[in-house]
This record gives C-alpha cells, structure tokens and sequence, in this order.
C-alpha cells in the first residue's frame, strides 16, 4: 500500500505528464488557455499539498490523528467543499486506525465533483486513484476472508478425521 502511495506522490509531483492527456493545454494567443493552464496549476500544487497532508498522517500519534479525523469531519460538515472532502477522504485511508470505513470512503469519493473534471485535471487523477485503492484493498479483504473460510473448512475436516481414528493405547 505504501508503495502505491509513493506512487502517487511521484504522479502528482511531477509524473503527471506521464498520463497522456494530463498535459495543460498551450496557451492561444488570444489568451483563452490561461484559465485552463492556471486551473491545472492550482490543482497540481493542491494534489501535492494532500500528498504530502497523506504522509504527514502517517507519522502522527494515534491520539494526534483521532483530533485531525474530528476536525476534518467537522470541517467537511460545516463547508462541503472539494479540499475539505478530499483531506477527509486522505483520513479515511489511513491504516490502522478505528474509523476506517471503505463505504463511506467510497461515498466521499463518488460524491467529489472532481470526478467529473476534465481528464487532464490532477484532483480527478487522485479521486481516481483512492478508488481504485480502495476498491482493490476491498478484493483483497474478501480474498482473505475466502482463504481463511477454506482454511476453517479444512481444520474442521482434519479434526473430524481425528475423532474417528481409533485411539491407540
């Protein structure tokens, strides 16, 4: 998961271009690119700034992240704004803590009106990507549960198998 995350920050630091229609468009001489080119621009430096809110999450105490969660939460409540809902997405992600929740994550995450930006825009490349993280750490939880369904299965067989040896003296 880390390195999926570092990923991310390597994409949203300087990789966007990688992507082949994440480049802003050139500037027309009439000017009429500039917004769009301004637009990608803040939003790459906003991309940075939660990647790098991400890793700061990490390296917080359980108590420290249990407030940011709550100031978030309530921040979310009161102004349901895009940087708002994706610092609040960011808290869900984070491992290991007690209010990990994929649905409303998801939720969170459907509702962002960066998933209906222009391809090229690097918050909708974010939204993209925590979905896909998610959606992923969700398939492999149920693989997990699968394996361990099986592996009770077969413990339950061998121990059935034990009980109808006959016992040696």
């Amino acid at each position: 998961m880390k390195l999926l995350w570092g990923i991310a920050a390597a994409v949203a630091m300087g990789g966007c271009a990688l992507f082949p229609d994440a480049a802003p468009e050139p500037a027309a001489a009439d000017g009429s690119a500039l917004p769009a080119a301004a637009d990608y621009a803040r939003e790459h430096a906003e991309v940075a700034a939660l990647l790098a809110y991400y890793q700061d999450l990490q390296a917080m105490p359980q108590e420290e992240l249990r407030r940011e969660h709550q100031n978030a939460s309530q921040a979310f409540a009161r102004e349901r704004g895009e940087l708002a809902r994706l610092r609040l997405a960011l808290l869900l992600c984070v491992p290991g803590t007690g209010w990990s929740d994929d649905a409303r994550l998801l939720a969170l995450l459907d509702g962002a009106d960066s998933r209906r930006a222009p391809s090229a825009s690097p918050r909708r490349h974010l939204v993209v990507l925590l979905q896909k993280l998610v959606a992923e750490r969700q398939r492999e939880q149920k693989r997990a549960e699968e394996l361990q369904h099986k592996l009770d299965a077969m413990l339950a067989i061998e121990r059935g198998l034990r009980e109808r040896q006959p016992r040696r003296k």
